[in-house]
C-alpha cells in the first residue's frame, strides 16, 4: 500500500512541476536554490504563549535556513525561523496538498522536515515535503492525538510514522504507547531546559514556610481543571502567583474566580525572569488531568508531560505539587524523580499535600533530588544532537534514553 501510495506521489509531483511552470520560484524565501533548508511543521504559530513553542524555539535554537510552516493561526505572533508561512490543508485531497506544498516551496533543496503533528494538516504537509523533495522526516510527538483521541485517522499516523526515518517522543509513556500500537521504534527528546538557567548549586527560597506562597505553572487544557483547581483553594490561606497564560483563546479565567482561590496572574514571563521568580517559592503547583476528560484534552490528560515540571524543577529545584491523577505521566514522573507530591482537585486533599510539601525535611529531600535532573535535562547540545540523529536515522547518541533508565512502565494503550 505505502509503496503504491509513494508511486503515486512521484508521478503526481512530476505532473504538478509541469503545471506551475519553469519561472515559478517558490514562496518568497530569499536563498539560494542550492541552500539546504530545514523545515519545521506544527499546528499554528511558534511563539512563547504556549509550551510547544517554548520547546521548538529551544530545540532549534543557533539553527540557521529553518522554514517553519503551521497549519493555523490561533495566537497572532510568530517568533521562529528564517522564514515563516502558513499552509492550510482543510478540505484538501492528497492530490491538492501537494499542489498546495510545492506551490509554495518549489525550486528550492529542502534536507529536512520535523513534524510536530496535532492535526491531520501537519502530517499532510509534512508528507509533501518528503516527498516532493526527498527530505529526511522527522516525526516528533509532543502531545496525543491518536490513541486516546481519534484527532489524527490511524491509516494516516501509520503512513506518517512509516515513511519517518527517525521517530521521537517526548516521554516514555507516550514512546511505548506509539511503539505498541504501530509497531515501529520511537525514542526520546524530552522537555529539554535551557543549559543557561540550569541551577547548578542546590536552592532552596529566602522566604520561610510560614510566608505561605506558592506559584502555579503553566496552561490550563480544559475548563474543568482551572474551575476544580480554583474551587479547592478557595479559604487555603495561600498566596498564589500564576505564571502561564492567562488569555486562552479556548478558556475563561474570571477575575472574581481567581481572586477566590488567591491566585494573582503574572501571564508568560521571559525564562530568564520566571527562573529567577521560580527560585523564591517553597513550591510549584502544576495543574494536570483527572483523566475523566472528553473531547480534545483527553490525549493531553492521558498521554502528555507537562514540560514546566522538568523546567522548575531544574532551574529552581522546585518541589513539584501535581494536581490532578495519580495515573498522569505528570503524577509518574514527580514520584519517581522523587521531587514532589500529588494530590486531586479535592480541597482537604489539597491541603494536606500542601502542608506536606511545605514541611522543612521534606523540601530538603525534594530539592536535593531536583539537583540531579538539571544536568540531565539541558538543551547543552540538543540542536546539534538532533540534525545528527536525523541524519543517522537514530539517536545520535542515549543521553534521553539513559535519563529514564528504571522509569516504571505503563499501561498499554487503546487500540
Amino acid at each position: 500500500m505505502d509503496e503504491l501510495v509513494l508511486l503515486q506521489n512521484v508521478s503526481l509531483r512530476a505532473r504538478l512541476l509541469g503545471l506551475l511552470g519553469p519561472s515559478y520560484c517558490g514562496a518568497g524565501l530569499s536563498v539560494g536554490s542550492d541552500v539546504p533548508i530545514d523545515v519545521v511543521v506544527t499546528l499554528n504559530e511558534v511563539n512563547n504563549r504556549h509550551g510547544t513553542g517554548l520547546l521548538v524555539k529551544r530545540i532549534f535554537q543557533g539553527r540557521k535556513n529553518i522554514l517553519s510552516i503551521r497549519s493555523r493561526d490561533d495566537w497572532g505572533e510568530q517568533d521562529f525561523g528564517d522564514w515563516n508561512i502558513r499552509i492550510s490543508q482543510q478540505g484538501r485531497s492528497r492530490h491538492e496538498c501537494f499542489r498546495n506544498v510545492l506551490y509554495h516551496l518549489r525550486g528550492r533543496k529542502i534536507r529536512s522536515v520535523v513534524c510536530i503533528p496535532f492535526l491531520a494538516d501537519e502530517i499532510l504537509t509534512a508528507i509533501a515535503i518528503h516527498e516532493a523533495f526527498g527530505a529526511r522526516l522527522c516525526a516528533y510527538i509532543m502531545d496525543d492525538q491518536n490513541i486516546s483521541v481519534p484527532a489524527i485517522p490511524n491509516h494516516l499516523m501509520r503512513e506518517f510514522l512509516g515513511k519517518a526515518c527517525l521517530r521521537l517522543a517526548t516521554h516514555p509513556e507516550l514512546r511505548d504507547a506509539y511503539e505498541q500500537k504501530y509497531g515501529l521504534a520511537f525514542y526520546l527528546l524530552p522537555a529539554v531546559v535551557p543549559a543557561a538557567l540550569v541551577a547548578t548549586k542546590p536552592v532552596f527560597p529566602a522566604k520561610p514556610a510560614s510566608d505561605r506562597r506558592a506559584a502555579l505553572l503553566g496552561s490550563f487544557w480544559d475548563q474543568a481543571w482551572f474551575d476544580r483547581l480554583c474551587l479547592a483553594l478557595e479559604g487555603s490561606g495561600f498566596a498564589i502567583d500564576w505564571f502561564g497564560n492567562n488569555r486562552s483563546p479556548w478558556l475563561r479565567f474570571p477575575p472574581e474566580r481567581l481572586k477566590a482561590a488567591g491566585i494573582t496572574p503574572h501571564g508568560v514571563l521571559p525564562e530568564a525572569r520566571l527562573a529567577h521568580e521560580l527560585r523564591t517559592y517553597l513550591f510549584v503547583i502544576v495543574p494536570a488531568g483527572t483523566l475523566l476528560e472528553s473531547g480534545p484534552s483527553k490525549g493531553v490528560a492521558k498521554l502528555s508531560l507537562p514540560g514546566r515540571i522538568i523546567f522548575a524543577a531544574a532551574v529552581g529545584h522546585c518541589p513539584i505539587l501535581l494536581v490532578g491523577s495519580e495515573q498522569t505521566c505528570g503524577a509518574r514522573f514527580v514520584r519517581h524523580f522523587k521531587i514532589g507530591t500529588v494530590a486531586p482537585y479535592a480541597r482537604r486533599a489539597l491541603l494536606a499535600a500542601m502542608k506536606e510539601i511545605s514541611d522543612p525535611e521534606n523540601q530538603a529531600t525534594y530539592r536535593r533530588n531536583a539537583t540531579r535532573l538539571g544536568p540531565v535535562f539541558s538543551d547543552a547540545g540538543v540542536s546539534d544532537w538532533l540534525q545528527e540523529s536525523i541524519r543517522l536515522g537514530r539517536p545520535a547518541d542515549n543521553r534521553f534514553e539513559n535519563a529514564f533508565k528504571e522509569y516504571p512502565s505503563q499501561e498499554k494503550p487503546e487500540s
